[in-house]
């Protein structure tokens, strides 16, 4: 199967499940084959569960999903070890050993298992009683967040660490009335869909091919420049209360080559660079106290991105 086939069918299989958001659907496979991991944000029953399983079955990859609570443990999450009566040991691996982690509700996690997480997505690997175990390629973790009730109070903030090792934050939301009827008219059919192995071709080995492809998409020095650009006018955005890390540049640029990757070119054009900020960086923007209620992260970038000229030199595909 060439690439182009592979992509396709990927694509052909989420929005086939996934219906009447293609933004979101572009948005977590580019997550994806840019090796990151994406933090789903919306109100409750926009599908954000839908888009993750989604994602696993489209690349033949095992999918784990875990139901975050302020009980939830470390181990819950990575796993733990089991000792016999006569010294024996064997590790039980969690959840996170799948393709697909879906974490529901990550705000809801206490501090501890947070920051046991950030080794599995920082590293790719995680620690059990001082083992290193690593885990399966390709590997993404994907955490929802319920918009409604974090607005209602019923949940905390996340972390900018935690944060900060999500490539991409993706808004996900109701879907207009008539793609809403098509989801209830093929709710059985897509539930057993997910439910049920799918005659896919592509294996979670094709699929780390793919993403190894994406890495040589052609980046202009220009282009770089303007990726820099962008995030420096964040950086000192008055009412930026914190500075931006190095992840956010290399998500966007990791982003960005994903982007152009999926729309079939082998290079990076500035409209990659502006859908890759808008993934990577609002929800690492921390706002200053006083700009709170007038103003949002989402805006802070879209100023960026008006004010920032975008360049205009011609890039080569190599």
């Amino acid at each position: 199967m060439s690439r182009r086939d592979a992509v396709g069918e990927m694509w052909r299989y989420i929005t086939n499940v996934f219906l009447g958001d293609a933004h979101s659907a572009m948005a977590i496979l580019a997550t994806f084959m840019a090796g990151g991991h994406a933090l789903l944000v919306g109100p409750i029953g926009s599908g954000k569960t839908t888009l993750a399983r989604a994602l696993a079955q489209a690349i033949g990859g095992t999918y784990k999903r875990v139901q975050v609570n302020n009980e939830t443990l470390p181990s819950d999450i990575i796993g733990f070890t089991v000792y016999s009566r006569d010294g024996d040991s064997r590790v039980v691996k969690g959840p996170i050993f799948a393709n697909v982690t879906l974490l529901d509700e990550l705000n809801r996690a206490p501090p501890r298992t947070l920051s046991a997480l950030l080794e599995s997505m920082q590293e790719r690997h995680v620690t059990i009683d001082g083992t290193p175990l690593p885990l399966p390629y390709p590997h993404m973790v994907v955490a929802t967040m319920n918009r409604t009730e974090e607005e209602l109070g019923f949940t905390s903030r996340l972390p900018i660490a935690v944060l900060d090792r999500f490539a991409a934050a993706i808004e996900v939301n109701h879907v207009p009335r008539e793609y809403e009827e098509a989801v209830v008219r093929k709710a059985d059919e897509i539930e057993d869909s997910l439910e049920k192995p799918q005659p896919l071709s592509l294996k979670p080995e094709e699929a780390g091919k793919l993403m190894e492809a994406a890495r040589g998409v052609y980046v202009d020095d220009s282009v770089l420049n303007y990726i820099f650009d962008v995030v420096e006018r964040v950086r000192g955005d008055r009412r930026v209360g914190v500075r931006l890390s190095t992840r956010a540049p290399i998500s966007m640029y990791r982003l960005a080559r994903s982007l152009a990757f999926l729309n079939g070119r082998g290079y990076v054009v500035p409209d990659d660079v502006k859908e890759a900020a808008r993934l990577a960086l609002p929800h690492r923007v921390v706002l200053r106290e006083e700009y709170e209620e007038d103003v949002s992260p989402n805006q802070v970038v879209e100023d960026a991105l008006n004010e920032v000229p975008a360049p205009t030199v011609a890039v080569r595909e190599q």
